[in-house]
């Protein structure tokens, strides 16, 4: 049993130091179809050499700040792929359905995220650097 808990433990601690030790740099910004604030959407910086993730969603003036899928404030320095969606809405319950009769689990049910593509289809890439000014400006057009 005292095997079993200091495997655990060294397990937890391995992934505290690896989660800790992960270096972002702040970064945010704004995000704007043909120069109007896209709001209401969710952004996502995938790292082109590692997959790492950090990601945010837009306020009323397309504004953002990322946070790395670690818990951790900006991103990663280096270049990345951005893919944006359109947030889920919420599924109306069924006419004449009351919330207790829905399922627990279907009751904050959405329907599903939808991808928002450049009209050329060229992926978006923005690279972010170790040092300097870290305010992205993203116009789809």
């Amino acid at each position: 049993m005292k095997k079993i808990f200091l495997v655990i433990l060294i397990l937890c601690v391995a992934g505290c130091i690896n989660k800790n030790s992960t270096k972002t740099v702040p970064a945010s910004g704004t995000l704007t179809q043909n120069g109007k604030p896209l709001t209401d959407v969710r952004i996502e910086f995938s790292k082109i050499d590692t997959g790492a993730i950090s990601f945010a969603e837009t306020d009323a003036k397309g504004y953002f700040t990322l946070t790395h899928t670690h818990g951790k404030p900006g991103a990663e320095a280096g270049k990345y792929r951005v893919s944006i969606f359109q947030k889920g809405k919420s599924i109306p319950l069924p006419e004449g359905k009351k919330l207790e009769d829905i399922p627990e689990e279907q009751r904050n049910a959405t329907t599903p995220e939808i991808p928002i593509t450049m009209s050329d289809n060229t992926p978006i890439e923005i690279n972010i650097p170790e040092k300097g000014d870290n305010n992205i400006v993203i116009d789809l057009r």
